[in-house]
This record gives structure tokens, C-alpha cells and sequence, in this order.
């Protein structure tokens, strides 16, 4: 089988295509290949070593003295469910390793051409789809917090919150938002402001914040000099600790409500793995939020940042290029040698790089307005980043790094 895996970024009103293409053959040593733009499909052409091309530039010129009947392998690419291509349109040719990619131009499906189109004024924008999570208790019904990694009991015994509150994004002057009193003189600090009554939930994103008066004395006790929150029993990272409150992570406690231990939200759609889930509905979210308002028209940078102890905090810059890029990968159930079929998908594509430290580029990216930021446990922080890493690998290593940045995707 020639062709091993199929990804292209295809950019309808670029009319634009980036094709990334993963072969069984090592093009350091054999090279002859043929390439063939056609308008409604790619066509791969391998030849034999006995040709003796060893020179071949494995573009569609470089074999034009063979012909594909000639070929020891012949694979199509079928495209025209997707759009049409403008035949011989093929650039920025690379090849490397088992890998090659290019970009090609294409016309529009529904019409018009390259040129000239017209453009609904439906498709100018396109807003992100966030799932909005659920909440898996109600107020006033019994509960306990317990650690997610042991189950531990972390509160004072069964409870019952008297509301349960969705904070609003850090972006507001948070002190014109609540509705209970806050005696705390002039301050409005967001620390001080966000301080819930003793029976309050308060939550947003993947986090909830509550008082620590309902949570058990020897937890209290044993991290009352901390700044990490950790569970008294087996010392798992739980969350963060201000003042009088305690802000802990969805993916890091659980409750034992009507006789079940579960996770305080559920994802509309879940995977195996409820920290992944938390940190792309936490950057879906916040992409969402820096769209509101007028700045449609800008790239969202992402602060991810993480404390990792009372004087260590690491960062994760995320760059969000394209919010809604519609991908074509090859079908894996339905694998044939002479035919690779397409399916689409719309993802997000990202930047990112990690900061172990507050340096002059996380100070950077803190003080521009087209970022937003927002905090993130520990495991969220480690597990996104290898998320993260598994999905950069879908770009071939020549086209994964730019500037001291990875490209990746948010979720395949």
C-alpha cells in the first residue's frame, strides 16, 4: 500500500488547500514519484528503482516521460465531494522521509470561480460551538466533596448549598456582579469579591470556589499553611487555596451524591478521559468569550496558567489560528491500495508553547488585550499539554514547529 494516511487543511474562502500525505516509502532512497492534479481528485504514481530516476524532483514534471500504466503503484485521492481542484495548480512541494506536501488551489463548489464568487453573508462568521456543561447536583439536596484520587472526605460532613451560581468572565468588574453583601472596605479586588457565603457554589469553567468553613477541620488544619490545596489523605494536588476560599478543579474532586461518587460536571459529549474533556471545553470556552464583542477579526491568545506551588507557576501559551478549519482525513474504514476516501471535520487549530516560568513573554501575552487567561490544575496543565502533543503529530515534523511554536489541533 502506497499511501499511509491522509490530512488536508482545506481553506474554502482561501480557496486554498494544504495537503499533508503519509507514504510506506522512504523518499531518501526511492524518489520516483508521480504527482497529478486533476479537478476532481490527486493521483499518485510510484515507480520502480529499476527506472533508474534517482534525479526525479517527485513533482508532477518529473516523471512526465513515464506513463501510469508504467507505474508499479497507483493510488487516487478522490476530492470532488469536498471541492474542485484547478489542475496543475500544485505548490510549496516538499518531501521528507515517508512524507510529502504541498498546496493547491481550488475552485468553489457552489459555483463562481477562483476569481470571482459570491459569499453568503451566513458564512462571513462562524461562532464557536461550546456544549454547556451540567451540573450534577441541585441546590439544597445532600452531598459530600470528596478527593477524586482516594475518596476522601473533604467537606464537614453531608452538606446542602443553599445556590448554586455560574460566575461571569473574569473580564467584568466583578464587584457590580454579586448580589450578597461584601464588607471588605474599599476593596474590589477580584480575590476579595469572589468570596462566596458559607453555603454557596460558585462555579465557571471546570472550577468551582467555595467557603472553606464547609470543608472538614483536618483538611483544613493540614493545609492551612499551604497555597496548594492537597488531600490530607494521599496528598493529591486538589486545588488552590485564597484566603477563605478554596477553588478546586472538576477533574481533581468528586461528590458522593445519592449514594454515587461522580465528577461535579459531565461533558454533553464525554471521552475516556474527563481531564482532556475539562481542558478543551476550558480553551473552547474562552475562545468563545474573546469573541464576543467586536473582535471577530483577530487571532485569540490563551493564558493557561497553572500553580504548581506557593512560589512556582507554569504557563501555556495558546495561539488559536483558525477557530472553525474544516480537515479531510482518509477514512479508515474504508481502506483500499489503489483508493484513499476522504471524511471532513471542522477543527481548531492552534499554536502553543509552554513557560516554566513568568518571563517577559508571558508578561507580554498577560498585558495584551487579545489575550484572555485563566487558571488551570495540575493535571489539566500535564494532561492538555500531552493531548496537545498527540495531535501535532497529525503535521509531519518538517510543518509542526514555527517560531518557537508547535502546531497543533485542539481536538481530532
Amino acid at each position: 500500500m502506497l499511501v499511509k494516511s491522509v490530512f488536508m487543511e482545506l481553506r474554502s474562502r482561501l480557496r486554498s488547500c494544504n495537503v499533508y500525505i503519509t507514504t510506506n516509502v522512504d523518499f531518501k532512497k526511492d524518489c520516483n514519484l508521480k504527482i497529478s492534479i486533476q479537478s476532481n481528485c490527486i493521483v499518485l504514481n510510484y515507480y520502480d528503482n529499476d527506472l533508474k530516476r534517482y534525479d526525479s524532483l517527485s513533482s508532477i514534471e518529473s516523471l512526465s516521460d513515464y506513463s501510469e500504466e508504467e507505474s508499479d503503484v497507483t493510488c487516487v485521492i478522490p476530492i470532488q465531494e469536498f471541492c474542485f481542484i484547478i489542475p496543475n495548480s500544485m505548490s510549496c512541494l516538499k518531501i521528507e522521509k515517508n512524507t510529502v506536501s504541498f498546496r493547491i488551489l481550488t475552485e468553489p463548489k457552489n459555483g463562481g470561480n477562483f476569481y470571482s464568487e459570491i459569499i453568503s453573508t451566513s458564512s462571513i462568521s462562524k461562532e464557536i460551538k461550546v456544549d454547556k456543561l451540567e451540573v450534577n447536583f441541585n441546590a439544597k439536596e445532600d452531598m459530600k466533596i470528596v478527593c477524586g484520587n482516594c475518596s476522601n472526605v473533604l467537606s464537614h460532613g453531608s452538606l446542602k448549598f443553599d445556590r448554586i451560581l455560574e460566575l461571569p468572565t473574569a473580564n467584568l468588574d466583578m464587584s457590580e456582579w454579586f448580589c450578597h453583601g461584601h464588607s471588605h472596605g474599599s476593596s474590589t479586588s477580584h480575590d476579595d469579591v469572589l468570596k462566596p457565603n458559607n453555603l454557596d457554589f460558585l462555579y465557571r469553567l471546570t472550577f468551582f470556589v467555595v467557603n472553606n468553613t464547609i470543608l472538614s477541620e483536618k483538611a483544613n488544619k493540614f493545609n492551612s499553611k499551604r497555597t496548594i490545596y492537597h488531600c490530607n489523605r494521599c496528598l493529591a494536588w486538589l486545588g488552590v487555596k485564597n484566603k477563605d476560599t478554596v477553588k478546586f478543579y472538576n477533574n481533581d474532586v468528586k461528590i458522593h451524591h445519592n449514594s454515587n461518587i461522580k465528577h461535579i460536571f459531565t461533558h454533553k459529549k464525554p471521552t475516556q478521559d474527563v481531564t482532556i474533556d475539562d481542558f478543551i471545553y476550558t480553551v473552547e470556552s474562552l475562545t468563545r468569550e474573546f469573541n464576543l464583542g467586536l473582535q471577530y477579526t483577530m487571532m485569540c491568545k490563551i493564558v493557561l496558567e497553572c500553580t504548581m506551588s506557593a512560589s512556582t507557576k507554569q504557563y501555556l501559551l495558546i495561539w488559536v489560528m483558525d477557530k472553525e478549519l474544516q480537515v479531510l482525513r482518509n477514512d479508515e474504514n474504508s481502506i483500499k491500495p489503489d483508493r484513499v476516501m476522504l471524511k471532513s471535520s471542522f477543527l481548531t487549530k492552534i499554536l502553543y508553547k509552554i513557560e516554566l516560568e513568568l518571563n517577559d513573554e508571558v508578561e507580554t501575552w498577560l498585558a495584551d488585550p487579545s489575550a484572555v487567561s485563566t487558571d488551570i490544575s495540575k493535571s489539566m496543565f500535564s494532561h492538555g499539554l500531552n493531548h496537545l502533543e498527540q495531535m501535532s503529530l497529525k503535521v509531519p515534523e518538517s510543518f509542526r514547529y514555527t517560531n518557537g511554536y508547535t502546531v497543533s489541533y485542539l481536538k481530532a
